[in-house]
């Protein structure tokens, strides 16, 4: 479905990816882990379009992708909150389709399915300021979605977020993705990752250094645990 392919990206001197690849395929939950500064916030811009990688390809279903087109076909839940506070939870979201290129009429429909599917439509009058951490998350995941993207990338939806709100946030990723979305979690959580993930990629210095299911990493470092498996994935690296 996308083939990241020989991704590098440079700023100035420093390497912030060194030929990174992998694959998303139709449908799947990929979880993209990694330790901070291990390039994967670079990764996902590079992606989504907001940064232009300087070497390699970004493939759709085997076309060859322009920086230009990859927001057509990809939705991005930054951290961030990325709606105007000040504005209805419906109002964002015919906002953002509108500026997505939908069509009035089919972005109320659109609006109200997503509030729906993501457990805010009792929310649908309230301003997007005085929500929960959790319901923050998930109205920028439903802005992501506005234009019904084939893929949907999420960064670290978890983060800031109560331990009951986590446990709503992780039902709807996963109603979501029913759907037949396909996505992209970037996360720390590793449990959550074991759970929810079909595969993994860890990343490490700029470079992919796995990518298979959460089962094979631990077999591969020969533990039970995932969160050890993941350290000495890293470790091997820089030891």
């Amino acid at each position: 479905m996308l083939e990241v392919k020989n991704i590098v990206k440079r700023f100035r001197d420093f390497t912030a990816l060194d030929g990174i690849s992998f694959k998303l395929n139709e449908g799947e939950l990929v979880s993209l882990l990694g330790t901070n500064g291990s390039g994967k916030t670079v990764s996902i811009k590079i992606i989504v379009g907001f940064l232009k990688e300087t070497a390699g390809s970004i493939k759709y279903n085997g076309k060859l992708m322009s920086q230009k087109q990859r927001s057509r076909v990809i939705g991005w839940a930054p951290q961030d909150d990325s709606f105007f506070g000040n504005l209805t939870l419906m109002e964002n979201l015919v906002y953002f389709g509108n500026l997505n290129d939908v069509e009035l009429k089919e972005a109320k429909k659109r609006a109200h399915e997503l509030l729906k599917l993501l457990q805010l439509n009792h929310k649908k009058n309230a301003l997007a300021k005085d929500l929960s951490g959790g319901m923050k998350r998930r109205l920028n995941m439903a802005i992501a979605m506005m234009h019904n993207p084939k893929i949907l990338i999420l960064d670290e939806p978890e983060a800031g977020v109560d331990p009951m709100s986590r446990v709503t946030l992780w039902e709807v990723v996963k109603e979501v993705k029913k759907k037949g979305t396909t996505i992209l979690l970037v996360t720390h959580n590793l449990i959550e990752t074991e759970n929810l993930a079909d595969r993994i990629i860890v990343m490490d210095a700029g470079k992919v250094v796995f990518e298979d299911t959460p089962e094979k990493l631990r077999k591969k470092f020969k533990e039970k645990n995932i969160e050890n498996a993941f350290k000495k994935s890293v470790e091997k690296r820089t030891a």
